[in-house]
Parts: structure tokens; C-alpha cells; sequence
């Protein structure tokens, strides 16, 4: 008999348990303001809009993990403008995160390579591709933050 009555309280508990995991981690996911990338860089965070970027043709393939070819024919502004037009010169890395809490790492020796990496316009946000990967991990859609370092 005790054990009937233990159960309803052992779920009650879970779910309260889940309930406070999901507030806790929605609470932390990173965020922009509406139409803008968040961009972290020397101890500062500042809103960058995203009609103050150039957007251009941008013309490449995506490969994925089993090695299938995507072709990307969007309009994209390379990441190297983002991070220029934020006020970021000097970094080794950029950590890019989507509004899901995805990352990924791009190093500053890529960025710099022309045609390489590229924020690029989708309905949901913007979504960073870089050309050459052999796997497309990096494809991060959504993104609303990077992190400078």
C-alpha cells in the first residue's frame, strides 16, 4: 500500500525537477535583440544590426558527415565584415552560437582566408557556413551571438 502512494510523488517530484531544469537552462540561452547578432569582444557586448552589414552573392558547397555535396547560392556577408563592423581587430578564435545554444569555433587564420566563411540570410536568422570543412558541423542556423577571443 505504501508504495502506491509513493509513486505519485516521485513523478510529482520529477516533473518539478524538469520544470526547473527547463527554466533554468531557457533562462541561460544566449539571446539578441530582434533583427541583430550579439557580439562579445574585449569585456563588452554590443548589438549589431544586421541591416548595417553588406550582403552579397554568396556561391559554394557544403559537404556533410556522409560526404554528400549541398550547394549554398545565398546572400551572405563574410564573417571578417561582421566582426570589423562590431569593432573587433584583433582575436584568435570566434565562437559562433545559435539561438539553440549550438556552437561552433572558427579561428581568425580562417576568417581570413577569402571565400571561407560567411554569415549567411535564412528566414530563422542568420546561419554561418564555412567552405572546405569536410564535415558540415559548422554549419551553425540561427545565430544570435559571437564571442570574440
Amino acid at each position: 500500500m505504501k508504495r502506491t502512494k509513493l509513486v505519485p510523488i516521485l513523478i510529482a517530484a520529477l516533473i518539478a525537477l524538469t520544470a526547473a531544469t527547463a527554466a533554468l537552462y531557457l533562462s541561460t540561452r544566449p539571446a539578441a535583440e530582434e533583427g541583430s547578432l550579439r557580439v562579445e569582444y574585449g569585456g563588452q557586448a554590443v548589438h549589431l544590426p544586421l541591416d548595417r552589414l553588406e550582403f552579397g552573392p554568396v556561391h559554394g558547397v557544403l559537404v556533410n558527415g556522409k560526404g554528400e555535396e549541398r550547394a549554398v547560392d545565398a546572400q551572405g556577408v563574410p564573417l571578417s565584415d561582421v566582426l570589423r563592423a562590431a569593432g573587433a581587430t584583433d582575436y584568435a578564435e570566434v565562437t559562433v552560437t545559435a539561438d539553440d545554444a549550438y556552437h561552433a569555433v572558427v579561428t581568425a587564420e580562417e576568417i581570413a582566408q577569402p571565400d571561407r566563411v560567411f554569415l549567411i540570410r535564412e528566414e530563422k536568422g542568420p546561419r554561418l557556413v564555412v567552405f572546405g570543412d569536410v564535415d558540415s558541423r559548422r554549419s551553425v542556423s540561427g545565430v544570435v551571438s559571437l564571442t570574440v577571443t
